[in-house]
């Protein structure tokens, strides 16, 4: 189901209520890694492999409660992302799927998917390729946070606040079909944290495109959280 009509359905609903700090730990420019960051993949429903009785995993496919982003959040609450395009051939170690990584392990996506069973090889020209170049991008790379602050559009008491990399480069800066995509990718994979989702752009340029992009992204239910 789109999650722009599961919004519609349930935003009524009271959300999971959150402990969380408020604003989004990102990038300062919005960039990539290289910056280097990365997620990664495992074994069964969204669980890292190799991991002892009670401690967090390597990785998760879906952040579905409060309990998922504190397992793998960093001291600033941020957790990294890596999801596959919608549309594009899976490519290994992300293959179809999202992937949330433990941020006390992988601090950085590319140390991530080298971690990962079909990324050892992975370099950092490959991940600027398929992360942050628009023509050979496979997967979008960003970062999730939650936030006690009541969302934009609902007003509801939890805002998952989503940050996407991009390079600030002809043919490459951020578009409004670049977050109407990861939204409705992350929606996914967020289960009832869904309809808390709200835009953060983190660089000069970002910002200065989402001004003119936010009515239009608030028409299909995109929240966006400007300075």
């Amino acid at each position: 189901m789109n999650i722009r009509m599961y919004r519609q359905i349930i935003g009524l609903f009271p959300l999971l209520t959150v402990v969380a700090a408020v604003g989004c730990g990102v990038p300062a420019e919005g960039e990539g890694e290289g910056e280097g960051e990365g997620e990664g993949e495992g074994e069964g429903e969204g669980e890292g492999e190799g991991e002892g009785e009670g401690e967090a995993p390597d990785f998760l496919e879906a952040l579905v409660a409060a309990t998922d982003f504190a397992a793998l959040a960093d001291a600033t609450g941020s957790v990294k992302y890596v999801a596959a395009v919608t549309g594009v051939a899976p490519r290994a170690p992300v293959g179809d799927r999202c992937l949330f990584q433990n941020m006390e392990r992988y601090p950085f996506h590319i140390s991530f998917l080298q971690s990962l069973e079909g990324g050892a090889d992975l370099g950092f020209d490959d991940y600027i390729d398929l992360v942050l170049k628009r023509e050979t991008r496979a997967w979008w790379g960003g970062e999730v946070k939650l936030s006690s602050s009541p969302h934009p559009i609902t007003g509801g008491p939890t805002t998952v606040l989503f940050a996407l990399y991009t390079e600030d480069s002809p043919g490459n800066r951020l578009e409004e079909a670049d977050v109407v995509a990861v939204f409705d990718v992350l929606g996914d994979c967020l289960g009832p944290l869904a309809p808390a989702l709200a835009f953060v752009p983190t660089s000069t340029e970002q910002r200065q495109t989402a001004r003119t992009i936010e009515g239009a992204l608030r028409a299909q239910g995109i929240a966006v959280v400007l300075p």
